[in-house]
């Protein structure tokens, strides 16, 4: 009876660890295919996660100072001006550029003006397939009554478009997106050379002193006169 009752229990010690070791492969299986799928490099992001952490494209590093150009409102509000400027070193271009634009421009002899409001500031920037992505704090909402909304626009469009590797701009503020401002769609802002002084018909540059062989300035001719002036066409 002692030698039956052994190896009664022999089995029964076998069964319950085949039982356990069966339970562990179950919950390992489990465990590993749970792991697997929360870092699995190929799941789809979220836009959320996209906008903060997915893979962007990077401007080069400003280790000596490079002079972009920033363009501001002129006097008027209805047409943009350029103006160079040296950055300091940075890191980031795209984010130097920008935080530059929104201090306004450095002449103080009345032709031109900022595009923004006051108190503008630049909370985020990405570039991403060729589109920068720019995320302002809410004062960017309160227009200048002084600035046509497109100069405003086409102010930061054609401040960051300069660059190779931006063709397209859209506009976030405190992290929603901005589908219109002042009634223009901007959910696709590219370059407008054509709201620039200087580019438009029948407007000159400050340093343009076109004369005849008299050394008398030339009068604007008729076909040079812009009759469409304000607002700016917005396509």
């Amino acid at each position: 009876m002692h030698a039956k009752e052994k190896r009664k229990r022999n089995v029964w010690l076998k069964l319950l660890l085949t039982g356990i070791l069966l339970s562990f492969s179950v919950l390992y299986a489990g465990g590993c295919g749970t792991l697997e799928t929360l870092l699995k490099k190929d799941a789809p992001a979220t836009s959320l996660g996209q906008w903060v952490g997915g893979k962007t494209d990077t401007l080069p590093a400003n280790a000596d100072g490079k002079t972009v150009t920033l363009y501001f409102a002129d006097a008027s509000g209805k047409y943009l001006v350029k103006e160079e400027r040296t950055l300091p070193k940075t890191v980031s271009i795209a984010r130097e550029t920008v935080t530059q634009w929104l201090k306004g421009p450095a002449a103080k002899d009345g032709t031109s003006q900022p595009a923004v409001a006051p108190g503008t500031a630049l909370l985020d920037i990405a570039v991403k397939d060729n589109v920068a992505i720019v995320d302002l704090s809410k004062e960017f909402l309160q227009q200048n009554s002084k600035v046509s909304p497109e100069i405003t626009l086409y102010g930061l469009a054609n401040t960051l478009t300069q660059f190779p590797t931006i063709k397209e701009v859209r506009v976030r503020v405190e992290g929603k997106t901005l589908n219109s401002f002042g009634g223009i769609d901007i959910t696709h802002l590219g370059n407008k050379a054509g709201l620039v002084k200087g580019n438009v018909a029948g407007i000159k540059n400050s340093t343009d002193n076109v004369q005849n062989s008299s050394g008398n300035a030339l009068p604007d001719s008729p076909s040079s006169i812009n009759l469409f002036a304000y607002p700016p066409a917005s396509t």
